[in-house]
């Protein structure tokens, strides 16, 4: 059983995105397992309505929490039935998280809500929300994103994890697309910065890693009593 679920919709190969969804991961002892989201193919959530001779027109996953779009999300789905806690890490993209992790949270759809379900499939889970960003004020947008589906999935979100993992464009004082100001940065333009090295970031990774390693514990020992 995999008790802690990574996912990263970062698609830059062993990305600032990737390490910081696994350091927690790994801080937390447990068995785990990483997904990168732009090596799977999951296709955006379709809308799609059906016909429903009791209930009329419906979204077909409201009546058995099932998406019928057959891509890479089937085989993920398990998955985040059987984890304990979910950490999902995107960055910000014209002050919106990423295409990919959006895409992946609008396939969470399909596990919200079920008439026939005793409670959400998600319900009760731990939700680790993480964005690598440029600049704080949108990478804390990206997380924030992410903290609501898990809101609205009913899981816990126990942290909220924003890093700044690069800075403008360097060529941004030469640009004559967009005219951008000069503004003084340390690092420079260009320079990408290593979220690992900043030690508030490892304390809050590490902060949320005992967080779901001591309250997964404390409903094991729940169960066994």
């Amino acid at each position: 059983m995999v008790e802690i679920l990574g996912i990263s919709g970062s698609p830059v190969k062993n990305s600032n995105t990737d390490r910081l969804v696994k350091l927690v991961m790994d801080s937390t002892g447990l068995k785990s397992e990483f997904i990168k989201l732009s090596k799977c193919k999951i296709n955006p959530c379709n809308a799609c309505m059906v016909n429903d001779p009791k209930w009329g027109r419906v979204f077909p996953c409201q009546l058995n929490n099932q998406c019928i779009i057959q891509d890479d999300f089937q085989k993920i789905r398990p998955k985040l039935l059987e984890t304990d806690a979910l950490i999902i890490g995107g960055y910000p993209s014209y002050g919106s998280v990423d295409a990919r992790t959006k895409t992946f949270l609008e396939r969470l759809f399909a596990l919200d809500h079920c008439a026939f379900q005793e409670k959400p499939l998600m319900m009760g889970k731990l939700g680790v929300s993480i964005a690598v960003c440029n600049t704080i004020g949108d990478g804390k947008t990206a997380a924030e994103q992410i903290e609501h589906m898990f809101r609205t999935l009913r899981m816990i979100p126990i942290a909220k994890i924003v890093a700044q993992g690069s800075f403008p464009c360097k060529f941004r004082r030469e640009c004559r697309v967009r005219h951008l100001e000069p503004v003084p940065l340390t690092p420079p333009e260009g320079i990408i910065r290593d979220p690992l090295s900043d030690k508030e970031v490892i304390k809050e990774a590490q902060t949320a890693a005992r967080t779901i390693r001591e309250t997964l514990e404390i409903r094991r020992k729940a169960r066994t009593r």
